[in-house]
């Protein structure tokens, strides 16, 4: 409170601007994801490259959270995160990649980072297959809201069932 004082601010005035600053990021929250890939009876079968991204409203990319795959070549394949992220900066997504996964449900938490403000948001999961198909979805969400949140998505093909739980 002094360093508020200094600076000419009053009491009432410091906790008033203080409770703003702390209620205007969502960097507190972790969002666990749970991700199934089902099992497809096809003939070759190749695991699924998949990304997943925070984006505003907008559609204006914001995060990579996530990225599977073998090599840089087909990236490009996952066309909606490339176009928002992938092809932009490289760096972006350096620190959150992995192989490319067998059939199976996988679980990640994700600290939401300093500098992203409360706020509507859209976590976006991507999958697409060399010879199979592709599945896009979005899930709207809000960050800073102070109270737990669930979601269910279901994929049409590459991906199974996706849960999103957001804690404070």
């Amino acid at each position: 409170m002094s360093a508020f004082r200094s600076l000419g601010i009053g009491g009432g005035k410091t906790l008033a601007i203080a409770g703003c600053l702390i209620s205007a990021m969502a960097s507190a929250e972790s969002i666990s994801l749970s991700v199934t890939v089902p099992e497809l009876e096809v003939d070759p079968y190749h695991r699924p490259y998949v990304a997943v991204w925070l984006e505003t409203p907008q559609r204006k990319g914001v995060e990579v959270i996530s990225v599977w795959y073998e090599q840089d070549e087909w990236l490009k394949d996952l066309r909606q995160w490339w176009r928002k992220l992938g092809r932009a900066d490289a760096t972006a997504y350096q620190g959150v990649t992995g192989a490319t996964r067998k059939p199976g449900t996988y679980t990640y938490e994700w600290q939401v980072p300093e500098g992203i403000t409360a706020g509507d948001y859209v976590l976006c999961f991507e999958a697409s297959r060399e010879a199979g198909g592709r599945d896009f979805l979005r899930q709207t969400v809000y960050l800073g809201a102070g109270t737990p949140q669930a979601y269910q998505l279901t994929g049409n093909y590459e991906f199974g069932e996706i849960a999103i739980s957001i804690q404070p």
